[in-house]
């Protein structure tokens, strides 16, 4: 079972990059701020938002319902943040059309 600080650094990790790749693309691509900063702040949004799920509960430690607890923001923070990254490729695929797929 993962413990709360590998799970925190885990959930930093993942939206971090998202945040993280959406800036660097924004800063050589300023015509699609629109969609990046939407992007940036969905993500800023979610990082707090598991951030304070990791401390939201009343499980005791080291018990099958705390695990579950840390597995779900595990699974919820993935999900979120694949579908973060899928928008932020979209975009990229506007500005450079090879990389569009056939």
């Amino acid at each position: 079972m993962a413990t709360r600080e590998e799970l925190k650094s885990a959930v930093q990790e993942m939206l971090n990059d998202v945040i993280e790749q959406g800036f660097h693309h924004l800063v050589y691509h300023p015509q699609q701020s629109n969609e990046l900063n939407q992007i940036i702040h969905d993500a800023t949004n979610e990082l707090n938002y598991q951030l304070l799920k990791v401390d939201s509960h009343d499980y005791k430690p080291e018990t099958p319902e705390l695990h579950n607890h840390y597995n779900s923001i595990s699974r919820d923070t993935q999900r979120t943040s694949l579908d973060l990254l899928s928008r932020l490729q979209k975009v990229r695929e506007l500005d450079n059309p090879r990389l569009k797929r056939i």
